[in-house]
């Protein structure tokens, strides 16, 4: 077991989280930073590049460089943030007016709000609250990981130069 969990995010999810829901994030992790340098007898060596954080901050990295707007994952994280701010506006848990400043800075954004950034979370300040993704929603058999409320204050970020 890892003593730390990685995860690549966009910089517009991180702030829509710091921003408008009081530092409160959700993220997919992994107990790898990249794993492709797993040992190959392990399980953390099955996570498919999908789900490996460090060739999602590289293809993150090269959308933004060369400013591809339209992007798959662009797209479906535009998508995601979307409808998450009209749920939370439905819940009660952000106003009307904070929904609408999502959705246009998603839509209108220049690029670099795209650009990724990688969290580095402490295992033992979230390991109560660390949910194994069930196996028909991971992108392999590798092992995965999902944290619904993980607080600014439990992990580190780093915007790496490649």
């Amino acid at each position: 077991m890892s003593l730390f969990l990685y995860s690549t995010n966009r910089w517009v999810a991180y702030h829509v989280s710091e921003r408008y829901r009081d530092g409160n994030h959700r993220v997919w992790c992994s107990e790898m930073f990249d794993s492709r340098s797993a040992d190959p007898l392990t399980p953390s060596a099955l996570v498919p590049p999908s789900s490996n954080p460090a060739e999602l901050y590289k293809v993150a990295y090269e959308e933004v460089r060369r400013n591809d707007r339209h992007s798959g994952a662009i797209n479906r994280i535009r998508a995601i943030l979307t409808s998450l701010a009209v749920k939370w506006e439905q819940a009660g848990e952000i106003l009307a007016g904070d929904r609408e400043e999502i959705a246009y800075l998603v839509a209108n954004g220049p690029i670099a709000i795209w650009r990724p950034l990688l969290y580095i979370i402490r295992r033992d300040t979230v390991e109560n609250r660390l949910a194994p993704v069930p196996p028909a929603d991971r992108a392999g058999v590798g092992p995965e990981y999902r944290i619904a409320d993980l607080r600014r204050t439990e992990f580190d970020v780093i915007e790496l130069m490649p």
